[in-house]
């Protein structure tokens, strides 16, 4: 089969959580599949060269250089140019014969292509008020309603996920299918940092509570430092650091920390220092509104560190009963279950001997194997 994949995902920069879904699944999808041929759009002016994934025979990258507004116009009002076959025709091969979206994108699609969409949350039609006016012109362009109930497959990364597809946009429950991420191979590779060489580099303290995402509405961050700033016994006793890219409102989000008595915001991270600042943090806190998953409290439980996180949305699905779950609309809840992981000994140990047992249960091999079959039983 010829398989054309939207690429775009793998070039947003900063790295987000789709475009680490999107670069561990194709990782480990080429590594296990050497008998299918893969088309890899993208549009950028990165060399070809300096694309991933060039190892592989059965890959090729196909690079178009227009501007993306110019691109996203001519899709939203024209329909034109149905990536399909314009990949193909730019490949010099007749057709394709599965066009396999990561995420939402501005996409068109000939009716002859079979079309495979992962859909990795609905945050933009529950939470609108999450994203910016930029963000939301851009959610309703893409038309995700007109992708979603056109798709012949559809996958999502949760349970949660997969019933609000089918319950929005009564899409039927036998075309969404769910497949779970695994760890990040960043978190394994023998190029990961040290946690001795991550404390230096970021002149962290011997203990911490940690959050890491992107500093965004939907993470709750005035939550956690509401919660964090009502402790006496917090504030004297343990630092809380923040880590991330800035989203939607970030700026905010970052004179917040500043104002804020012992907590601080180190920037983004190298994906080779997460190891080290999940293994040095007493607990991860991750109070999040919404998600269509969570990779950081997958990536936390796999480092071994106890999470605390909302008991709303996908994130039940990823820690099971090896982390602590709050309402994230109660302070008064964060920041007890806050206290009781530095103070309780007992507690940080049973639910640390746990993180580790839930984290391996989440597979990229388990994963690529149920997206192969889907794309064999299309």
């Amino acid at each position: 089969m010829i398989i054309g994949i939207d690429a775009r995902p793998l070039l947003t920069i900063p790295k987000t959580g789709v475009g680490e879904f999107a670069y561990e699944l194709l990782s480990h999808l080429f590594v296990q599949d050497t008998k299918n041929t893969y088309l890899l759009f993208a549009n950028a002016f990165t060399e070809q060269d300096e694309m991933p994934f060039q190892e592989y025979a059965n890959v090729q990258w196909v690079i178009t250089r227009v501007p993306n507004k110019l691109l996203h116009l001519s899709i939203f009002l024209c329909g034109y140019p149905q990536l399909d076959r314009y990949v193909a025709n730019r490949a010099g091969v007749q057709s394709i014969d599965v066009w396999f979206s990561p995420n939402l994108q501005f996409t068109s699609c000939s009716k002859y292509t079979k079309h495979i969409l992962i859909v990795h949350d609905l945050s933009y039609y529950h939470y609108p008020s999450f994203f910016s006016y930029k963000g939301r012109i851009w959610h309703r362009a893409v038309r995700a309603k007109k992708q979603i109930t056109h798709a012949d497959v559809i996958i999502t990364p949760s349970q949660h996920t997969a019933r609000d597809v089918a319950d929005v946009y009564e899409v039927e429950k036998e075309r969404i299918h769910i497949v779970y991420p695994g760890v990040c191979s960043h978190l394994q590779s023998d190029q990961k940092h040290t946690v001795a060489e991550v404390i230096q580099t970021y002149n962290l303290p011997e203990t911490f509570l940690l959050f890491l995402g992107t500093l965004e509405p939907r993470k709750n961050i005035d939550g956690i430092l509401d919660a964090y700033r009502c402790s006496s016994y917090l504030k004297k006793k343990i630092p809380l650091i923040f880590a991330g890219s800035l989203g939607y409102k970030g700026s905010l989000y970052k004179a917040m920390i500043e104002q804020t008595e012992g907590a601080r915001y180190i920037g983004y991270v190298d994906e080779r220092d997460k190891h080290g600042l999940y293994a040095r943090a007493r607990a991860f806190v991750y109070p999040s509104l919404y998600e269509g998953f969570g990779l950081p409290v997958l990536e936390a439980l796999s480092c071994a560190t106890p999470v605390i996180t909302s008991h709303r949305t996908s994130l039940p699905e990823v820690v099971g009963d090896a982390g602590i779950l709050v309402n994230p609309y109660s302070v008064t809840e964060l920041q007890t279950r806050m206290e009781d992981i530095v103070h309780d000994d007992m507690l940080y140990s049973a639910v640390q001997e746990k993180a580790v047992e839930q984290a391996i249960r989440f597979s990229w091999d388990v994963a690529v194997r149920r997206c192969m079959e889907l794309i064999e039983h299309i």
